[in-house]
């Protein structure tokens, strides 16, 4: 289990909560300079994790995981306009990471829906 660990183990302690986070990309959009640093920061070691978790499933290489964190985090600040107080921050931004992970995988490696044998029958 632990083959491969890299050590990137989240620490609770110092990870901010919900709220926390919340005030950060507040900051980040009322233009601190220093917030988009604290909040790559916090963030990034969660986007690592989730693309670590990807990587020992085997759906993208150990060695893309720092450029689609970094990638991820790009698109964190490009839609931090859009982002809901009222919406859980982990949660908006492992859509971000799905998406961003999506947009990286090669286009054969998704099987469109229409060409699933489970469902051929019904075309």
């Amino acid at each position: 289990m632990t083959e491969g660990y890299r050590g990137n183990c989240l620490c609770k302690v110092s990870r901010l909560g919900n709220e926390g986070l919340c005030t950060l990309m507040a900051q980040v959009l009322n233009g601190d300079p220093g917030a988009v640093r604290r909040l790559a920061g916090d963030v990034t070691p969660l986007l690592v994790a989730f693309y670590e978790g990807q990587a020992q499933a085997g759906r993208i290489h150990h060695e893309n995981v720092e450029c689609l964190a970094r990638e991820a985090f790009l698109a964190v600040l490009q839609y931090a306009a859009d982002y809901n107080a009222a919406t859980p921050f982990r949660a908006w931004l492992l859509h971000i990471a799905r998406t961003t992970l999506l947009g990286n995988l090669p286009a054969n490696s998704v099987a469109p829906l229409l060409n699933s044998p489970h469902i051929q029958w019904a075309i």
